[in-house]
C-alpha cells in the first residue's frame, strides 16, 4: 500500500469506529477504483460487508473488479445474492464469469438467476469455455462493422456501439459471416474521406486466437505485436470476442507468480497461501520435499558410502565436499530459470534451443575456469597440496560445465514431454546435481590419487 493510500486507510478505519459509513463511501467514491480496492481489502470482513452493501453499485464494481481473485471470490460468498447481483450486473460479463467459474455451482446460479436475462446468457456462454483459454479471458462486448458501408457509416456505428463495448481501441471488420476481414484504428476513420469505402482502408491480414488457445499463447502473441486487443474466433472462424490488454497482464502476473513458486518446489499459488487450509498447503508441498530427501539420503549417501575410502586416504577432499555440490546446484539452477523463462517467453524453435545449450555451455567453461582459479589458490595456500588442487580444479571445472548444460536440457526435454518445465528446477534438480557433482568430484579424485601411486590399482 502507498503512503498516500494508507493515510487514507487511516482515516477511513477512524471514521468506521464512529459509525461514519457514509463519510467512508464517499472517501472511496473520490479515489482509484485501484486504491479504494486496496483500502477495502484490507478493512475486516464485517466492514468490507457493510461497505458493499450501502455502495452505489456502479462505483462499487470498479472497485470490486480490482480486488485480488481470492479476496473477491470469499468477499462475493459473504455478501447478500441481492447485494452481490447488482455489483456484477455493472461489471463486463468477461471479469463476472471469472468470478462465478470459482464460486460453487449453487451460489453461482443463485446470482445468474438474480442478474438481467440477457447479461446472464451472455456470461452462461462465456462458462462454456475453459477458464485459462482464449474463450474463458475474451470479453463479448466489442465493436463490429460491416465491410460494404463507408466510412461515415462505419463512424456512425461505432457511437451507437461504443455505449456497450468494453473497448474501443480497434473496431474489427466483419463480412456477411461474420467473419474478422479486416481492422480499422480511429485514426483511420478519423483521416480518411466519409464516403470512402471501408474495405479501402481496413488493414487486413488479421492476427486471431481461437477460443481454445492457452492463456500464455495469448498473452505471447499479445507482447510479440505490442497489441491492446486481439480477436478471438470460434471453431467456425466466426469473430466472438476479444481479450483486452488489461486481461493479458493479469494472466502474465499470474503465470510468472506460479512459475516462480513451482520453481522452488511450492504447488500452492501465493495468493491463496494465506487463505488455503495448513493441510493443503502440506499436501502441496510434502510430494517435493519426500522426493529430495529419500533422494538425497539412498543415491547421495550410496555415493558417498562407495568412495568412504577416498576420505580416509586424503582427509581433506571432506572440506570440499559441500563446496562441489553447491556449485554444482547453483550453476544448474541459474541454467534452469533462464531456460524456464525462454520457454515461457516461446522460445521453442529446434535452432534457437541448440544455440542456448551452445551458449551454456560457453557460459559453464568460462565460469569454471574462473572459480576453479579461485579453488585452486585455496587449496594450494590453506592445504599446500597439489594433488587435492588438482582434483578441485578438475572436479569444478567439469562440475560447473555439466550443472550448465543439466540447468539448460531438463526443462527441455520435460517441455517436450508436455510436463511443466518450471517444476524441474528445485528439488529435482537439486538432487540430480547433489549426486552428479558428488560422482564427478569422487571419480575425479579416484583417477588423480590413483595417478600419483596414492591408492592401489
Amino acid at each position: 500500500m502507498e503512503n498516500k493510500t494508507r493515510i487514507v486507510y487511516h482515516a477511513v478505519q477512524a471514521f468506521l469506529k464512529r459509525d461514519g459509513l457514509s463519510k467512508v463511501i464517499d472517501i472511496l467514491n473520490t479515489l482509484h477504483p485501484a486504491d479504494a480496492a486496496d483500502i477495502v481489502e484490507n478493512l475486516p470482513d464485517k466492514f468490507k460487508q457493510k461497505i458493499f452493501e450501502k455502495w452505489n453499485p456502479k462505483k462499487s464494481a470498479e472497485a470490486f473488479t480490482e480486488i485480488e481473485d481470492v479476496e473477491r471470490k470469499e468477499l462475493a460468498k459473504s455478501l447478500k445474492i441481492s447485494v452481490i447481483s447488482k455489483i456484477l450486473e455493472e461489471m463486463s460479463p468477461d471479469n463476472t464469469a471469472d468470478l462465478l467459474d470459482d464460486l460453487n455451482i449453487k451460489i453461482a446460479s443463485k446470482i445468474l438467476d438474480s442478474i438481467n436475462m440477457k447479461k446472464a446468457e451472455t456470461i452462461k456462454k462465456l462458462l462454456r469455455h475453459k477458464k485459462h483459454t482464449a474463450g474463458g479471458l475474451m470479453t463479448p462486448e466489442f465493436i463490429a462493422v460491416n465491410d460494404t458501408i463507408t466510412v461515415r457509416e462505419a463512424i456512425e456505428n461505432v457511437q451507437k456501439q461504443a455505449v456497450e463495448a468494453e473497448t474501443i481501441y480497434y473496431v474489427y471488420v466483419v463480412n456477411s459471416e461474420k467473419k474478422v476481414v479486416g481492422t480499422l484504428s480511429f485514426k483511420q476513420l478519423i483521416t480518411t474521406q466519409p464516403e470512402t469505402p471501408v474495405s479501402d482502408v481496413m488493414t487486413r491480414g488479421v492476427i486471431y486466437v481461437k477460443t481454445d488457445t492457452d492463456q500464455e499463447e495469448v498473452a505471447r502473441i499479445i507482447a510479440k505485436y505490442d497489441f491492446i486487443a486481439l480477436p478471438v474466433m470460434d471453431e467456425a472462424q466466426e469473430l466472438v470476442g476479444v481479450i483486452t490488454i488489461d486481461d493479458v497482464v493479469d494472466v502474465i502476473k499470474k503465470e510468472t507468480t506460479e512459475d516462480m513458486y513451482r520453481l522452488s518446489g511450492t504447488e500452492v499459488i501465493p495468493d491463496i497461501v494465506s487463505r488455503e487450509k495448513t493441510s493443503s498447503v502440506i499436501r502441496a508441498r510434502t510430494p517435493w520435499l519426500l522426493m529430495a530427501l529419500l533422494g538425497e539420503v539412498f543415491l547421495v549417501g550410496l555415493i558417498v558410502q562407495k568412495f568412504s575410502y577416498l576420505i580416509l586416504t586424503l582427509p581433506a577432499l571432506a572440506v570440499y565436499w559441500a563446496c562441489m555440490t553447491s556449485t554444482g546446484g547453483n550453476t544448474a539452477f541459474q541454467a534452469s530459470t533462464i531456460t524456464v523463462r525462454a520457454i515461457a517467453l516461446g522460445e521453442k524453435r529446434p535452432t534457437k534451443i541448440l544455440n542456448r545449450i551452445i551458449r551454456e555451455a560457453y557460459i559453464g567453461i568460462i565460469l569454471g575456469i574462473i572459480t576453479t582459479a579461485i579453488l585452486f589458490t585455496i587449496a594450494i595456500f590453506w592445504h599446500n597440496l597439489f594433488p587435492l588442487a588438482y582434483i578441485i580444479a578438475a572436479a569444478n571445472i567439469a562440475i560447473v560445465f555439466s550443472g550448465s548444460l543439466t540447468g539448460m536440457i531438463i526443462p527441455i526435454v520435460l517441455h517436450s514431454l508436455r510436463i511443466d518445465p518450471a517444476v524441474a528446477s528445485s528439488p529435482l534438480l537439486a538432487l540430480l546435481m547433489d549426486a552428479g557433482s558428488l560422482l564427478i568430484y569422487f571419480s575425479i579424485a579416484t583417477l588423480v590419487l590413483h595417478s600419483i601411486g596414492i591408492l592401489a590399482s
